[in-house]
């Protein structure tokens, strides 16, 4: 009787699963589709996310977890994924180790642009507040944001699947 009961919930819970997996697809263009397939053959999609006029594929070819970025009309706009910060180029390894010494890297994301080529988003973090900085691969910052550290607070869930490579 135990084993019924046990079969049974295991086999509602994954009905579950799967019926709030499928109410969370996104139905993305056709145009959309198809550019992502000439970019990226023999990839596995994880999920589609769409973001402002924008969609992003987040899935796996080779090792670990990217991000594509497409407009509405399927014009590929370029791939991101977390890093390390070992693969993070010297310089700008060097310039975050001097310029913000009293901050710690949590998240670091490279993103390589069709226009705008390769550049690194970073979030840093000690006891008081957080930075989000955009930087070059020679380490100069182009953009920065910083935010007040609330106590308790929980980062955001990136979309290359919480995975640094």
């Amino acid at each position: 009787m135990k084993k019924i009961l046990f079969s049974s919930s295991v086999l509602i819970y994954c009905l579950l699963i799967a019926i709030t997996s499928n109410a969370q697809m996104t139905d993305v263009p056709a145009d959309v589709q198809k550019a992502f397939d000439e970019h990226f053959k023999n990839a596995t999609i994880a999920r589609w996310a769409p973001i402002q006029d924008s969609y992003v594929a987040c899935f796996t070819q080779g090792q670990g977890y990217k991000d594509a970025y497409f407009t509405n009309e399927g014009e590929f706009k370029g791939v991101g994924r977390y890093i390390s910060t070992d693969l993070l180029p010297i310089s700008a390894q060097e310039k975050i180790n001097s310029n913000y010494s009293n901050y710690e890297v949590t998240e670091l994301y490279q993103f390589e642009g069709v226009e705008s080529g390769i550049s690194f988003f970073a979030v840093l973090k000690n006891a008081k507040n957080e930075l989000t900085l955009k930087i070059d691969a020679v380490g100069d910052v182009s953009y920065s944001k910083k935010n007040k550290v609330k106590d308790g607070a929980k980062m955001s869930e990136p979309l290359a699947a919480n995975s640094k490579h």
